[in-house]
């Protein structure tokens, strides 16, 4: 808590300051420049580390000792992706700096009465030898406190001091599930993900995650001068207010406003909110005969064209979920780019295509902010185990 003081006080400075800059420019890399500084400075501040240490560090990095350690040694690394319903786990053996993908199964929370339970069963099942594991890292559905998570829909502790004792590991992590997704964005393929807006990247500057699914989940990452890697920090911005744009869109938040009592983005830009916007259109609309449906109903039917009103529910969802991830990337001033991770974008690739209403929405061309918003690439996430990605890479850094 001493140490965020000196970042709120910073913030303000570094916001007038890139304001300054927009507005007498529409070069988006300068910026970008102001961005990757900013990210760096928040996460060394974060760190207590101050910009001439971070500059002036340790004869190694990091990232050079644990390049190091991956070129003169082998090695597994045991990573998973923890929902209510099943433990998806992976193995890896690293090998002179090579990954090699081991072992992967999927095992049920029901049948298993620990966590524990299920990581004897996956040694026993990929025949790994204890003595060889010196990393893990498991992505978890729930809050995570000092590598922990007491989980909400199973009874199970996922406590990673716990797991290193009874599994002699060295290191165990535990971290949310979609600070998982914020780092598999550093493990991404090229053909892993959809590009609708190329911009300007800068490898080195700040990175904005979000991803609708059951809930919508929202991260950032920046560049650690330090480390000479990306950080992922949480966000909860999904519980902010939603901010509606046009006539439909402000009736859509009156609606929530009237049924909820409030209307956050998430209640808006996730699966129940494709259902929530289909159900305001059917009383808009004046159209209460059309049947109830859940989230796949509706865009199963907006993705064959059988229901108009359908169509304009998801249609009204990718505009919010596009000017969501623009927010987003202004507030970071994410010249690394913009990721949507989440279950629903792929499904939606037929009508999102080229980028359409997602995308126009996203740099808002009326915006006079738009050259500033066309600089930040933009990202659709194909691969459904971003998670487990994530949760390899962290495992990695903890060699």
């Amino acid at each position: 808590r001493a140490r965020s003081a000196p970042i709120m006080s910073a913030a303000p400075a570094m916001g007038a300051h890139v304001s300054s800059l927009a507005r007498t420019t529409s070069n988006t890399r300068r910026v970008a420049g102001v961005a990757a500084a900013g990210g760096a400075f928040l996460v060394n501040k974060l760190r207590g580390v101050s910009s001439k240490r971070a500059s002036a560090s340790a004869p190694r990095s990091r990232r050079s000792r644990r390049a190091l350690a991956l070129t003169t040694a082998s090695s597994t690394v045991v990573v998973g992706d923890i929902g209510g319903t099943n433990a998806r786990l992976q193995v890896w053996n690293i090998v002179d700096g090579a990954q090699t993908l081991k072992y992967e199964n999927i095992y049920g929370t029901k049948g298993h009465e620990t966590f524990e339970s299920v990581i004897s069963d996956l040694y026993r099942d990929a025949g790994v030898d204890p003595s060889d594991v010196h990393s893990a890292c498991f992505a978890v559905a729930g809050p995570v406190a000092n590598d922990a998570c007491a989980m909400t829909n199973v009874s199970w502790v996922i406590d990673g001091a716990k797991l290193e004792k009874e599994f002699k590991i060295d290191s165990v992590k535990v971290i949310n599930d979609f600070a998982a997704v914020g780092y598999g964005v550093l493990d991404l393929k090229p053909e892993e993900m959809v590009t609708l807006n190329p911009g300007s990247p800068d490898a080195r500057g700040p990175i904005a995650v979000l991803g609708p699914g059951t809930g919508l989940g929202e991260a950032m990452l920046f560049w650690n001068d330090e480390a000479e890697e990306h950080d992922v920090i949480p966000s909860e911005g999904s519980h902010a207010d939603f901010a509606p744009r046009g006539e439909t869109q402000s009736a859509l938040l009156a609606y929530c406003e009237r049924t909820l009592g409030e209307c956050e983005i998430e209640q808006v830009c996730c699966g129940s909110g494709i259902v929530r916007i289909y159900d305001f259109l059917r009383e808009r609309r004046g159209a209460a005969d059309k049947p109830e449906l859940d989230p796949a109903g509706v865009t199963d039917a907006a993705l064959d064209g059988s229901c108009p009103l359908c169509v304009e529910a998801v249609d009204i969802f990718l505009a919010i979920l596009g000017a969501e991830a623009g927010n987003l990337a202004l507030k970071c001033l994410a010249s690394g780019g913009v990721y949507v991770a989440g279950g629903i974008p792929p499904r939606l690739m037929k009508l999102i295509g080229d980028g359409g209403t997602l995308l126009d929405a996203y740099v808002r061309k009326s915006c006079r902010y738009t050259n500033v918003r066309s600089g930040f690439p933009l990202h659709i996430i194909l691969n459904d185990k971003i998670g487990l990605a994530g949760a390899k890479v962290f495992a990695l850094r903890q060699l």
